[in-house]
């Protein structure tokens, strides 16, 4: 099951002391969680004599360093909250023995109920909690709901500690599982978005405003579509729906009859290379996200490192990740919208500051982050345990 590697052999059935779940890397949110996290494990756990094993899928295997021992994923592709994916935590355990086990997000392992894992630590991720949220956000059914609970209360009682990316994700916990170590470690934007874009590498010509993300009810693409319809005459920006597939397959018919009526004025790019979507990034006039429930929110702080003005609904986790670096609008209110986009896309000096803005506070935010917290965390619950 282990990735074969120069020099891997000879520890092969070896225990290790941390096992990290990275198989869904490719994701959007959750893989730039994952791909964040790697390095700072591989040097703080180095620092401290602790042996790491990273699970990965064999075509999304990340780039380690010797020290990290890989766990091929068996069964493969296993999907999220499937019983395959219980099976790939029962093999893994038991191929690596690891005193501590973290899974980047909150189904629950049934392995660790088991009497030969029982003192394993177990630590979970938390991003946030749209699974268990109203229908009209989360577009559940009522036994993906009751599922969600069981999963979220599971991994609360079991873990030594949930991390969630926000504040706002730490209040759900603790409503939810009031007993249990909340840790706050909010995901820094990844470096290369600080650096310049190539211009030639975005697939949509000047000027557009951007909207990047999946088409799912709680990202509330609707309000945006309205605003856009009002004023599109008046402006003569392109409306650019990034992610997700290149057509809307979605719940809500009003987004398809929308994008119909607005013809080529709406661009639908599906997903990108990553260059590509850098460069569409930095490239927009503004970018606007209207969601309704987030666990963090990344693109926002993504398009201020790239010097885009960002628009932000006005909810309590985006008001905590975008700070002052955005201008916010009610996420009901679609006329509202449409005169905060008119306004930026018309004034040229007011759009300008509005980056600026968004460029200080994502490089202060970036600063205040520590993010070795979560590595640390875990590595003083190992120092408790007797290295067998």
């Amino acid at each position: 099951m282990d990735t074969p590697r120069a020099g891997q052999a000879s520890r092969d059935g070896e225990s290790v002391d941390l096992l990290f779940d990275a198989r869904h890397i490719r994701q959007s949110g959750i893989g730039t969680y994952i791909r964040t996290q790697i390095p700072v494990l591989e040097q703080v756990l180095k620092e401290r004599g602790f042996r790491l094993a990273i699970l990965a899928d064999r075509n999304a295997a990340p780039d380690t360093s010797e020290e990290t021992r890989v766990i091929l994923a068996d069964p493969a592709e296993a999907r999220m909250y499937s019983m395959g994916e219980q099976r790939v935590w029962r093999r893994a355990l038991s191929a690596t023995r690891p005193q501590a086990l973290w899974v980047p997000h909150y189904p629950f392992p049934f392995a660790l109920t088991s009497p030969r894992n029982r003192d394993v630590r177990y630590f979970s991720t938390v991003h946030d909690t749209l699974h268990i949220e109203d229908k009209k956000l989360s577009d559940q059914n009522r036994a993906k709901n009751a599922y969600a609970w069981t999963m979220l209360k599971l991994s609360a009682r079991r873990a030594a500690t949930i991390f969630t990316p926000s504040q706002a994700t730490a209040r759900s916990m603790a409503a939810i599982a009031p007993s249990s170590e909340v840790l706050v470690t909010p995901i820094p934007v990844d470096d290369v978005w600080f650096s310049e874009a190539d211009p030639a590498s975005s697939p949509i010509q000047r000027p557009y405003i951007l909207y990047v993300g999946n088409i799912k009810r709680h990202k509330n693409l609707p309000v945006l579509l309205d605003a856009f319809a009002t004023i599109s005459d008046s402006i003569p920006h392109t409306l650019v729906i990034a992610g997700g597939d290149e057509s809307l397959r979605t719940l809500d018919d009003r987004i398809n009859q929308l994008v119909a009526g607005l013809g080529e004025r709406v661009q639908l790019t599906g997903r990108l290379p990553f260059d590509s979507l850098r460069a569409l990034v930095a490239q927009a006039d503004l970018l606007v996200m209207p969601s309704l429930f987030e666990g963090a929110g990344l693109p926002p702080l993504e398009a201020m490192a790239s010097g885009t003005a960002v628009l932000a609904s006005d909810i309590a986790v985006l008001r905590e990740t975008c700070g002052d670096g955005a201008e916010y609008f009610d996420p009901h209110d679609s006329e509202a919208l449409a005169e905060l986009v008119k306004k930026y896309c018309d004034n040229e000096d007011a759009r300008a500051s509005l980056s600026h803005r968004g460029e200080l506070h994502v490089k202060r935010r970036q600063s205040e982050i520590v993010s070795t917290a979560t590595a640390e965390k875990i590595c003083s619950f190992l120092s408790e345990v007797p290295i067998g």
